[in-house]
């Protein structure tokens, strides 16, 4: 009784835990806490078998109910891999599901290798006083485990080609404790040890994915933060993030386009909020794909953006203006129900970085366009030169 205590204190103990932490646990994603306690099922039913063969591996004869034991203790405990590897997986997506669905393959040859007790003496049987004897195939028992072993390596190379040292290291060291528990199973340094190391796997794969969804659940914060809901451009946060880091750079050379869209306000009262809604979506979509990835599109605030040109000069004026002439063309003529709208801009350029004076300027550029042209584009440098010459 005392072994049996001391065999499965750290097993059941080790479960206990891990089940009170991930009910209670809402840092982790449904999908992953619903298959790491079926994980943890499995692992708990393998116990059990585990115990039951072990209990009745005592007897003088053997009887028929230590090979039942024997069969569904194999079937489980492979199953607990096959799980803890599910656990690992995007499911979400058919590819995904279809590799892992071929991994099920391991478990098939372990339902074989079991069930053959009953019907063969191949892989292994027991003898009329009880005594487990392993057959010529006896290796076929540790082959499904060495196959998800080797499953896990390939996926600890990826991570590591794809720079995810994290789950590079989780996923070593689960490999090392997995192969840790065969040595200790078929070495027999001490009944149980195995399923001890098994139980380490587990608390490290959940150590990692609370520490991943954690990232994820901070990453996700930050994006709300820093990005706009409806339009998923930075936002004025962005915006104020983006002049801090660039600021620092005092010999950076940069533009900044500060963009309104024009009538919004009017458009928005006759035509109602979703209509104004899907004009900002539009304007952003057109935003984006008309500036360079490098450079930064913000909605600074309701129908006003403001562009960020990392590393241009003012030379470069005339084809920002007609990036900004090709979203009017293209907004003039919806290919939907979206009402007909320009966009006004202002332009500026510094070679000593960004800073609240650009943005000032930038701004005042744009004021002009709204109260001249309302259409188009104008450089700060040559509204000053024209109000020099109207004075």
């Amino acid at each position: 009784m005392k072994d049996l205590i001391a065999n499965n204190f750290v097993p059941f103990v080790g479960c206990l835990l891990m089940s009170a932490f991930v009910m209670k646990n809402d840092r982790l994603s449904k999908i992953k806490r619903r298959f790491f306690m079926a994980t943890l099922y499995l692992f708990v039913i393998s116990l059990i078998f585990r115990n039951a063969d072990y209990i009745t591996s005592t007897y003088e004869h053997y009887t028929i109910r230590r090979a039942v034991y024997s069969a569904l203790g194999y079937i489980s405990r492979t199953m607990v891999i096959y799980g803890l590897i599910g656990t690992d997986l995007n499911l979400k997506y058919k590819i995904v599901r279809l590799q892992y669905f071929m991994l099920g393959i391991p478990v098939v040859i372990t339902v074989i290798c079991a069930v053959s007790v009953f019907f063969t003496d191949s892989v292994y049987s027991f003898t009329e006083t009880n005594h487990f004897i392993s057959g010529p195939l006896g290796w076929l028992n540790y082959l499904p485990v060495i196959l998800y072993m080797i499953v896990l390596v390939g996926m600890a190379i990826h991570d590591v080609l794809k720079k995810r040292y994290q789950h590079a290291v989780m996923l070593s060291g689960t490999t090392f404790l997995m192969l840790a528990a065969i040595l200790f199973e078929y070495f027999s340094f001490r009944e149980f040890t195995c399923e001890a190391a098994v139980t380490m796997a587990l608390m490290l794969y959940l150590i990692f994915f609370q520490n991943a969804e954690f990232l994820n659940t901070k990453k996700n914060l930050e994006h709300k933060a820093m990005y706009d809901s409806l339009t998923n451009l930075y936002n004025r946060s962005g915006y104020d993030e983006l002049m801090k880091r660039f600021s620092k750079e005092g010999d950076l050379m940069a533009g900044m386009l500060v963009i309104d869209i024009d009538k919004f306000k009017e458009v928005n009262d006759t035509y109602g909020h979703d209509v104004g809604d899907r004009i900002l979506k539009n304007t952003a979509k057109l935003l984006s794909v008309t500036f360079r990835s490098s450079d930064y599109v913000i909605r600074y605030g309701g129908d006003e953006f403001v562009v960020i040109m990392i590393g241009i000069t003012e030379s470069l004026a005339f084809v920002v203006k007609n990036k900004i002439e090709s979203i009017n063309v293209q907004i003039e003529n919806p290919i939907s129900s979206i009402p007909k709208t320009t966009v006004s801009a202002g332009l500026a350029f510094s070679e000593n970085g960004l800073s609240q004076e650009l943005f000032k300027q930038a701004d005042e550029a744009l004021y002009y366009t709204k109260t001249t042209t309302r259409r188009g584009c104008t450089l700060y440098s040559d509204m000053i030169k024209s109000q020099q010459k109207n004075f």
